[in-house]
């Protein structure tokens, strides 16, 4: 994994609403006919960032199902400190029924401490120590009502973490855990009320020191960086996990903008290293400079640039590895996707996308096709000419 940064940042407070996050409109393709089952049609969208820097930038980039209507939004919050990073992109995309969505929320943080006392790190309170925990909460206050169906953790996207070990007693630990659930709920459609099932996947990134006190217990402090909720709602019957897992992988961080969101967090990295030399220095009699030490190393929030500009699809690279062949090769395996040609298209001709289908196809209208099929006809189950596309050679 690459450096790994801290988020010391920056909080700032404007709440989602008043965030100055400019919306991106993603254009929806003509209204596809029915396609074969397993089969995903799916097109590009673009979140542009109109806010964060001197400049607009892209942002970050998902494919999504083709014809439903996209929305989409870098929220930058600004003003006095708050907890959490600086920055989430925000996903809003509606099938035409408006019965299916995809949604990404914005990130969120939380923090506790064995001493009782309120927590002194920006932060508000809470005590989840796991994702279950969390979504769980979440689908309290988001999907009130719905039923708690089933829950997974993703163990091929967490991470086990490190743990550092202090001169006087005491450790820090820090790890992500991601995991997956799904509930049920009815929604009203043109139809209307309709059962409809949902899975909603976050990671979390989870910080735990523990200190040990003269004459009394240990000191513990816990604090969690939920990055967002990925979530897929379709009708009963018709949520494919498949698909889901597909389009989680192409959402990713364009990498200008994550260098320059990387550089802009330097500067906190370097104060932080500071902050932590100052931590493994720390002695089992906690002083009052001692519990300063550990107040600002709470208000740290670790991240890389793919983390801070997105790590949901779960790859972390530092710039220098970036341009190494071997590198882009695993990085592409863990994401599970796949360079293809595009004859003639942007991007010097070779787009990216999930390599959980044997094939890929670019329809006319832009949008892409993947299927298991070798049968599929893009005329005859289309409606329209397509291109089967080639892998792009490593």
């Amino acid at each position: 994994m690459s450096t790994i940064l801290s988020l010391a940042l920056v909080r700032l407070a404007a709440l989602l609403g008043a965030a100055a996050g400019a919306l991106a409109h993603g254009g929806a393709a003509a209204q596809p006919r029915e396609l074969p089952a397993g089969t995903l049609r799916v097109q590009p969208f673009e979140i542009i960032d109109t806010k964060g820097f001197e400049r607009p930038m892209l942002a970050v980039t998902m494919m999504l199902p083709a014809g439903w209507q996209n929305q989409g939004a870098i929220v930058w919050a600004t003003g006095v400190h708050r907890c959490g990073v600086p920055l989430h992109p925000r996903i809003a995309s509606r099938s035409p029924d408006g019965v299916s969505a995809i949604e990404l929320s914005a990130t969120e943080g939380w923090s506790a401490n064995s001493l009782g006392a309120p927590p002194n790190d920006g932060c508000p309170a809470g005590t989840h120590t796991s994702a279950e925990q969390y979504l769980r909460a979440w689908v309290g206050k988001h999907r009130p009502g719905a039923q708690w169906l089933d829950y997974r953790v993703r163990p091929e996207r967490s991470e086990a973490g490190a743990t550092q070990s202090f001169p006087g007693g005491g450790a820090f630990r820090a790890w992500k855990e991601t995991g997956q659930a799904l509930i049920g709920y009815t929604v009203n459609g043109p139809a209307g009320a309709r059962p409809v099932r949902e899975t909603l996947a976050t990671a979390i990134q989870f910080q735990a020191s523990e200190f040990p006190l003269v004459n009394r217990g240990p000191m513990r402090f816990i604090n969690g960086q939920a990055l967002g909720v990925l979530s897929w709602r379709a009708p009963e019957g018709q949520l494919d996990f498949r698909h889901f897992d597909a389009l989680w992988q192409t959402l990713k961080p364009a990498e200008e903008w994550a260098a320059r969101v990387r550089e802009g967090l330097q500067k906190i990295a370097d104060d932080n290293a500071r902050t932590q030399r100052e931590i493994s220095r720390i002695q089992g009699e906690m002083s009052r400079e001692t519990m300063e030490h550990m107040r600002r190393r709470h208000q740290i929030r670790q991240q890389t640039r793919e983390e801070v500009a997105g790590i949901y699809s779960g790859v972390a690279r530092s710039r220098s590895e970036s341009s190494d062949r071997m590198h882009r090769e695993s990085v592409r395996t863990m994401r599970e996707v796949e360079h293809y040609r595009v004859p003639g298209g942007a991007g010097g001709g070779v787009v990216e996308l999930p390599n959980h289908y044997r094939h890929a196809w670019r329809m006319r209208d832009g949008t892409y096709v993947l299927t298991d099929s070798p049968n599929f006809d893009p005329q005859r189950d289309a409606g329209q000419p397509g291109e089967q596309l080639q892998r792009a050679p490593r």
